[in-house]
């Protein structure tokens, strides 16, 4: 009754817009910094809390599950209760939970309420996409996009800066406390901004069935993505089952959901041809973007003896270039065509990786940081093109369920290739030592000179076999990693492809 009575959404002007925008944007950011936040801290926190590293990482799945879940009930509860209203309850939830987080005195507690914290995290970034889109008049509705991407494409690089410095400086507990002020600020300044304003609702009944398929589906094949690479993938009987249950699922819930009046998840919407061609691109595109935002700083800290701190450092250049074209990227997509630099960033994606599977383990910081920089250019120019494409010939009602929708595929696939991209580095590995060790007898003369200037060091024989043995693993691991950013190359390539399946109106957005 009260949802009647409201006045709609309308777009801002001046200083309001300017808030808005600000505050939408840090609820953005907050929420996907949360997704890789806690990734460094994961051992400082398990050995804190008295349990294995193995199982802290449980810190990390329950939070993607009950995140990756919600996600995609966007939609339905955005129509059923308000964008206004479900956005405003998410962030002050969001706020509790990482309060509750950061207070938690065992594991357990911490679990529960990291289940809580991804569960109200989910409806923050479609919404706040949804809602950054309502207050921005059509003409500059690219750069409302373009400044949601900014902290969508940062947050990722910087997490597991901020989460490093903090853990490092002060304690685990305030990664989750920091959230505090932040949402307190949000809820705040949006109710004010918004305050007596509402979309339109409509009492839908509950797809119970659709629920139930959605949470079984997409919360098994989290566990698979999480838990196989530890557990050997497919050797594992409950990696088996959590795999087959969740694809039974998935198959299952397409068909229910499909012939659903009011499904919990809107698949009719792929049946547009802009959205379904910006889904797979958006997908392919920040699958990979995120597998290498895993194993570089995971390649930096093993490999080449950085510290949790510095490893965030040199790849944070990666939301860089996204901050700096933020205020004029939206512009310029309405003056072109998106499917432009959409490609340019597809491009500097495959240039970047290509250069990095010419890599040796003899680079420097500066050469690291100067390729998240470059990688930082293709996330810079790949959000609000593709996006803009994406939303193109929406009508505004359906925005929201298809950035709840999008924004789901888009985070499984970045969980799957972030996952499959660990599992290849590390059996890429093992392929490589296999062909190196064939070098590593007394027989070999380069070896052998090797061994004879570490004993001349003053270290024993055994000492200097352990290590060439542990170079030769350097080497493999880094070889291995040029593997998968080659093949990463040609993956851009073909998304780039895929991009120019869409249909853009030069001034669609």
């Amino acid at each position: 009754m009260m949802a009647a009575e409201k006045e709609p959404v309308v777009p801002l002007s001046g200083t309001p817009r300017a808030l808005a925008a600000l505050s939408l944007g840090l609820a953005s950011f907050m929420a996907v910094v949360d997704i890789t936040i806690a990734n460094v801290s994961i051992p400082t926190i398990s050995g804190n809390l008295g349990v294995s590293t193995d199982e802290g990482e449980w810190i990390l799945t329950s939070f993607a599950i009950a995140n990756a879940i919600c996600i995609p009930l966007t939609g339905w509860l955005s129509r059923r209760f308000g964008q206004v209203r479900l956005f405003l309850a998410s962030v002050a939830a969001f706020t509790l939970a990482s309060i509750l987080c950061g207070l938690a005195g065992s594991f357990e507690s911490l679990l529960l309420f990291r289940v809580l914290q991804g569960a109200v995290a989910g409806p923050l970034l479609p919404l706040s996409q949804a809602l950054l889109v309502a207050v921005f008049p059509p003409q500059r509705r690219a750069l409302a996009i373009s400044m949601w991407s900014m902290t969508a494409t940062a947050g990722p690089a910087f997490g597991p800066v901020l989460g490093g410095w903090i853990t490092d400086t002060y304690s685990w507990p305030w990664i989750f406390l920091v959230n505090a002020p932040v949402g307190v600020f949000v809820v705040l300044s949006t109710f004010a901004l918004l305050r007596g304003r509402e979309t339109p609702t409509l009492k839908l009944p509950v797809d119970v069935q659709g629920l139930l398929l959605l949470a079984v589906a997409v919360g098994c094949l989290q566990v698979t993505l999480d838990r196989g690479r530890v557990l050997d993938w497919l050797s594992s009987p409950f990696i088996c089952t959590t795999a087959i249950v969740s694809a039974i699922g998935f198959i299952v819930l397409v068909i229910w959901e499909l012939g659903e009046e009011h499904p919990i998840v809107d698949l009719r919407l792929l049946a547009y041809r802009n959205f379904a061609v910006g889904t797979v691109a958006v997908t392919v595109g920040f699958g990979l973007y995120f597998a290498a935002l895993v194993l570089t700083p995971l390649w930096l800290q093993t490999n080449m003896d950085y510290n949790p701190t510095w490893a965030g450092l040199v790849t944070a250049p990666m939301g860089l270039f996204g901050v700096l074209v933020a205020p004029f990227l939206g512009q310029w997509i309405r003056k072109a065509d998106a499917r432009l630099f959409a490609s340019v960033a597809f491009l500097a994606f495959a240039v970047v990786a290509w250069w990095r599977a010419t890599m040796t383990t003899q680079i420097d910081a500066s050469i690291v940081t100067l390729a998240c920089l470059g990688q930082g250019v293709g996330i810079g120019l790949f959000f609000t093109p593709l996006v803009s494409i994406s939303l193109a010939g929406l009508p505004l009602e359906k925005v929201a369920s298809a950035t709840g929708l999008q924004t789901a595929i888009r985070t499984m696939a970045g969980s799957l290739l972030a996952s499959l991209a660990q599992t290849f580095w590390d059996q890429r590995a093992r392929f490589h030592q296999t062909h190196l060790i064939e070098k590593l007898t007394p027989f070999n003369e380069q070896t052998a000179a090797t061994i004879a200037r570490l004993r001349q060091g003053g270290v024993s024989e055994d000492q200097a076999w352990g290590v060439v043995a542990h170079q030769l693993d350097v080497q493999a691991h880094m070889l291995s990693l040029n593997d998968f950013f080659l093949f990463s190359a040609v993956a851009f390539m073909a998304a780039l492809a895929i991009v120019w399946f869409a249909s853009v109106p030069r001034n669609a957005s």
